[in-house]
Parts: C-alpha cells; structure tokens; sequence
C-alpha cells in the first residue's frame, strides 16, 4: 500500500505508522517512540551480532561451533540493561499507557517475540513486559485484520537480504510454538 520500497523495521513501522494514524499527536509521546525504538533497534543488533559476529564467524576466539547457551547467556547479560529501559517506558499495557497501541507496540511485540524464542524465559520475571505481550497478542488491531484480507496478499514484497534472526539459529532453536 506504501508507495516507497522499504526494509528498515523502523522506517516501516513509521510508514505503517503514518498509514494507520498510529503515530502519537503530541511531541512528548512522539519522543518516547522514538526513544523505545532506539532501545529495541539496541537489542536487536545485539542479538544479530552475538548469534551471527561471535557465534557464527570463522574467526571467532570465542567460539569453535555454535553454542546456544553460550549465545543466550551472552545475550542476556546485555539483555538486562535494555530490559530495565524498556520497563521504565511502559506506562501500562502499552508504551502510551492503556490507550490504543502505536507504532512502537508493533516493533516492540516483534523484538520480545524474537527474544522469547531465542531465550525462553527471558521475560518471565518482567510483569510489564509479560502483560505487554498478552494485551498486544489478544488486541483487535486493524493491522491484523488487513494482514488477514485479501488486500494484504495483494502487491510486491521484497525480502531484505539480511535473514531474520531465527533463521540464523539452528533447527532445534527455532522451533516450537511461542505466542
């Protein structure tokens, strides 16, 4: 729907965003987006670079072969921080409180999605986060209603070519079914 090719998460998001009026009105809450995405944009290129830099990489010192739980617990150490920061800018279900969910929610449900599957467990002690995923999960968004139309199998995608985390991991990591 978007005339622009993107690939960006964020820049999508935003567009998606604009599209869908889920872009906050006042500067504040506008700020806070933009701050939680710098949070998530953090985590995520942390998790890409542990599995793929020092888990993945032929040179490694660090590693000979691929050791999950060498990358999870890498992963969470810097995982703690990030996570404290994303509490701090939860208001209650969502980052805007208990308003409707804005674009923001969107990057942030994918980031903690990619991380309980890569570290289960990793958000059970967080009530905030744990909340987040459920309200966000069991939301009537009109975002997924269109994904679900016909409309939505309309048009041209392009894949990035960066492949998305979980296709970095081995098989047995990668499966099972987390909501």
């Amino acid at each position: 729907d978007l005339d622009n090719k993107m690939t960006e998460s964020i820049a999508v998001a935003r567009a998606i965003g604009h599209e869908w009026f889920l872009i906050p009105d006042d500067d504040a809450n506008k700020a806070k987006c933009e701050e939680m995405e710098k949070v998530l944009f953090s985590i995520m290129n942390t998790m890409v670079y542990i599995i793929n830099k020092i888990c993945f990489a032929p040179n490694s010192t660090e590693c000979k072969t691929f050791d999950a739980e060498y990358a999870r617990s890498r992963f969470l150490t810097k995982f703690e921080p990030a996570g404290k920061a994303i509490e701090d800018l939860l208001d209650g279900p969502f980052i805007m409180g208990d308003t409707l969910p804005v674009y923001a929610d969107y990057l942030l449900y994918a980031c903690l999605y990619d991380i309980k599957i890569f570290c289960p467990g990793a958000l059970d002690n967080s009530a905030k986060m744990t909340d987040f995923m459920d309200k966000f999960l069991n939301y009537p968004s009109p975002i997924r209603r269109w994904f679900k139309s016909n409309e939505s199998k309309e048009g041209e995608y392009i894949r990035p070519p960066v492949p998305h985390i979980m296709e970095l991991l081995p098989e047995e990591m990668g499966q099972g079914d987390i909501h």
